[in-house]
């Protein structure tokens, strides 16, 4: 990419970094000043180019929101690369109100990345809280399995088998955000895990985006109680590691975790190591430039897992390839492919 499209990316990343900042102090669909600095900083920039190429902008925070909502950011004074966002994207889902991944992802893009280095910030300090490779694996299985606790019951996380990795892991999950609750109610996705909306129009919402056949909700009628991971550790950490544990589970060969970053995998075969991580990108082109940023802290070749829904998208593998920088040892595979 040349300087000038990574200047246009830098833009899109900032309004993206603001947007996950406002949503963890406010509710999105309410106005309360002052907003993040980084979001009003986001807006000059955007204002700035706007006014530059005589282009409409958006005239204050709240109308740079409602982009994020119901434009797509090819309809910005923008010129981002061509395929650099599947088409249909927005920051912001326009029903339920909350940052969507491709946001979360854009955010984490860069040196500047705010949300994905924050769940590896997270995983590297109890990994060494942990002492070995196998007691971290137990607990990142365990946030994996758990990123939202609807009942928190104290006396089943006493019990002998998983005390110890609950005095670990307890000092990551908070209260469940005001803006989950609903008519006294806290929502869960059965499906994916995580937090989820019912929504007045186009049915339920969760923050996995699963498919409306696959999303059943579970409640809470006690929110004092729910207890869930921070947004960081939800999306790229549970989200992702719900698929990770369907390929560990159908390899035959021995599966070794890496203790770097969100996680990677070595997995030998014939004598022969290999290295994966399994991931849910809904943006194939930014997947391809984080994934290149992994394989050179491993040092080595990487295979990147994905679900087999997401390699069907079209044009989905040949946006992530044609992405990988030069010279990057990256691999893309679906779940079907590597398993087999």
């Amino acid at each position: 990419m040349t300087e000038d499209e990574w200047a246009e990316i830098d833009l899109i990343t900032a309004v993206a970094r603001g947007v996950i900042e406002l949503a963890t102090v406010a509710c999105l669909t309410t106005f309360r000043l002052p907003y993040p600095p980084s979001l009003q900083l986001a807006l000059d920039r955007v204002v700035t180019v706007g006014l530059m190429r005589g282009l409409p902008v958006p005239t204050g925070v709240p109308e740079l929101l409602a982009w994020c909502r119901e434009r797509e950011p090819a309809e910005w004074p923008l010129t981002l690369p061509r395929g650099f966002l599947t088409l249909g994207a927005r920051l912001i889902h326009p029903v339920a109100g909350e940052p969507t991944r491709t946001c979360a992802e854009l955010a984490s893009l860069g040196p500047h990345g705010v949300l994905a280095q924050e769940a590896e910030a997270t995983l590297a300090a109890l990994a060494d809280a942990c002492g070995t490779v196998e007691r971290f694996a137990a607990c990142r299985d365990f946030l994996i399995n758990r990123p939202v606790m609807l009942r928190f019951d104290p006396v089943e996380l006493l019990q002998p088998r998983v005390a110890q990795t609950w005095n670990l892991v307890k000092g990551l999950y908070t209260p469940v955000p005001d803006r989950f609750l609903s008519e006294g109610l806290v929502r869960c996705c059965t499906s994916c895990l995580l937090l989820a909306k019912s929504t007045m129009k186009g049915g339920p919402w969760c923050e996995g985006d699963c498919l409306p056949g696959a999303r059943e909700l579970q409640l809470s009628h006690q929110p004092e109680k729910t207890l869930v991971l921070p947004l960081a550790l939800r999306l790229f950490l549970a989200l992702p590691g719900r698929t990770e544990q369907v390929v560990r589970s159908r390899l035959k060969e021995q599966v070794q975790l890496i203790p770097l970053g969100l996680g990677a995998h070595r997995v030998s075969g014939d004598g022969v190591f290999r290295a994966f991580q399994v991931c849910t990108p809904e943006q194939p082109v930014s997947a391809a430039l984080r994934s290149a940023e992994t394989a050179n802290r491993l040092g080595g070749p990487l295979d990147i897992v994905v679900p087999d829904g997401l390699v069907a998208r079209p044009g989905y593998r040949q946006g992530f390839d044609k992405a990988i920088p030069v010279g990057a040892q990256i691999r893309l595979l679906s779940v079907s492919e590597f398993t087999t």
